[in-house]
C-alpha cells in the first residue's frame, strides 16, 4: 500500500503557514474517512447480496438513517458549547465506532425488524455526526490562513481523498474473504484511531450565542435562499454517489472487489487535480466560471452514468466526474467559509448543516420512491435519478451569490 502521497501531504502542511492543530485535524479526517469509506460500499452490497433486500428497501433503510438528523440537529449546539471544538469533532469517531461495530449484529433478513433494531443507533450516529460537522466548519473558519485558504482546503481534501483511494480497495478484499462483520471491525479500529488523534490534545471552547428556537427561526428568516439552492444541488448528487451509485455498481459488477478497485482507482486521479485547483484559488481568487463550466461539464459527464453498463466505460466516467468535481468542490468550500466568516459564524455553521442534512433526507426519499415505483425496467430508475442529479448540479453556482 503506497502511502507516500499521504505522508508527503501532511509534511507539506507544516510549510503552508498552517498551525499544528490543522495538521491534527487533517490526520483525524484521514482516519475517520478511511473508516467510513472502508465500509460504505460493503453495507449496500451486504444488504443486497446476503440479506436479499430489494433496492427500494435499501433506500428506505438509509431514509430512516437520515431522518434521525432532523430530530437531533437543532439540539447539538449545547454539546459543542460545553465540550469544545476538537473534542466535539472526535464525538463522530465514538458514535461511528459504536454504530458500525454493532450494525452487523442487528441486521436481519427481516427488513422491518432490522430497521426497528437499528433505530436507536441511527439517533446516536446522527447526534455524533451533527456535532462533528458543525464543529469542523467552525474550526476551519478560525484556523485557515486567509492568504492560503485555497491550498489549505485542497490539502484537507487530499487527506480525505487519500482515504477514498485506499479504503474501497481494502474494504472490497476484507468483505469478500472475511465477511461484512470483519469489515465493520476494521472500520471500528480506524474510527477509534481518528478519535484518539483529537481527544488526546488540548481544546478550545466557544460560547454558542443562540438557542434551538432561535436557530430554527433564523434558518428560515436569515439564511439566504441561494444557500438552500446551492446545498440542494450539492447534496442531491452527493446522495446519489453515497447510495445509488454503489447499488448501480453492484448490478454491473456483482463482485465487491471489482467495485472497490474501480472506485479507488478513479478517486486517485482526482488528488493531483485537487492540489492545482487549490493553488489557483490562492493566486487568482474564486472564479464564477469554475462553478459554471464545472457544473456544465458535470451535467454532461454524469448523464452517461445511467445509460452505460460497460465496466470500462463506467470507470472512465467516474474518473472524469471526480476530476471535474475538484474544479467545483474546492471553490465551493472556500465560498462557504467566506460566508461563515462574515458574521454569526457558529449559528451559520449550524444552519448550513441543518439545511444540508434535511436536503439529504429529501434526496433519499426521492430515490426510495423511484425504485419502489420502477420495478420492471430498473435501468430507467437509474437514468431518471442520474439525469435529475446532473441538472441539480447547476444550482451549486448560486453559492457565489450569497448576500447578507
Amino acid at each position: 500500500m503506497n502511502t507516500k502521497a499521504i505522508n508527503s501531504g501532511f509534511h507539506r502542511l507544516f510549510h503552508l503557514h498552517v498551525d499544528k492543530e490543522m495538521v491534527e485535524v487533517s490526520l483525524y479526517q484521514f482516519f475517520v474517512n478511511l473508516g467510513r469509506n472502508l465500509i460504505v460500499l460493503a453495507l449496500p452490497f451486504y444488504m443486497y447480496k446476503t440479506l436479499g433486500y430489494e433496492i427500494w428497501q435499501i433506500c428506505v433503510f438509509f431514509l430512516f438513517w437520515q431522518v434521525a438528523f432532523t430530530f437531533v440537529m437543532p439540539f447539538v449546539g449545547c454539546f459543542i458549547d460545553k465540550v469544545g471544538l476538537k473534542h466535539s469533532m472526535a464525538t463522530r469517531s465514538v458514535g461511528a465506532a459504536i454504530f458500525w461495530v454493532t450494525l452487523p449484529l442487528l441486521l436481519q433478513e427481516n427488513f422491518w425488524l432490522s430497521v426497528g433494531l437499528v433505530a436507536p443507533f441511527f439517533l446516536l450516529r446522527a447526534f455524533s455526526r451533527s456535532v462533528s460537522e458543525i464543529s469542523y466548519d467552525i474550526f476551519l473558519v478560525h484556523h485557515i490562513n486567509r492568504e492560503m485558504k485555497g491550498k489549505t482546503l485542497a490539502w484537507l481534501q487530499i487527506a480525505i481523498m487519500s482515504s477514498v483511494v485506499l479504503a474501497p480497495v481494502l474494504g472490497g478484499f476484507i468483505t469478500r474473504y472475511l465477511g461484512f462483520q470483519w469489515t465493520s471491525y476494521f472500520a471500528f479500529l480506524f474510527f477509534l484511531t481518528s478519535g484518539i488523534v483529537l481527544m488526546m490534545t488540548p481544546d478550545e471552547k466557544f460560547h454558542l450565542p443562540y438557542s434551538p428556537k432561535k436557530l430554527l427561526i433564523d434558518t428560515f428568516k436569515e439564511a439566504p435562499k441561494e444557500l438552500f439552492m446551492a446545498e440542494f444541488g450539492r447534496v442531491f448528487f452527493d446522495a446519489i454517489l453515497w447510495i445509488v451509485w454503489p447499488i448501480f455498481l453492484i448490478l454491473v459488477f456483482k463482485d465487491i472487489v471489482s467495485i472497490g478497485n474501480i472506485v479507488g482507482i478513479s478517486s486517485g486521479l482526482a488528488i493531483i487535480v485537487m492540489f492545482f485547483v487549490g493553488r489557483g484559488i490562492d493566486k487568482k481568487g474564486i472564479s464564477k466560471k469554475s462553478f459554471r463550466f464545472g457544473a456544465y461539464r458535470s451535467m454532461c459527464i454524469n448523464f452517461f452514468r445511467g445509460v452505460m453498463w460497460d465496466p470500462i466505460a463506467l470507470a472512465v466516467v467516474d474518473a472524469l466526474h471526480k476530476i471535474n468535481s475538484q474544479t467545483m468542490q474546492v471553490p465551493y468550500d472556500a465560498e462557504i467559509q467566506k460566508w461563515l466568516r462574515e458574521k454569526d459564524t457558529f449559528e451559520r455553521a449550524h444552519i448550513r448543516w441543518m439545511i444540508a442534512e434535511n436536503m439529504y433526507t429529501v434526496a433519499v426519499a426521492f430515490f426510495a420512491a423511484i425504485f419502489f415505483m420502477v420495478t420492471e425496467e430498473i435501468k430507467w430508475a437509474f437514468i431518471i435519478i442520474f439525469v435529475i442529479g446532473s441538472l441539480a448540479m447547476l444550482l451549486t453556482q448560486t453559492v457565489a451569490k450569497f448576500e447578507d
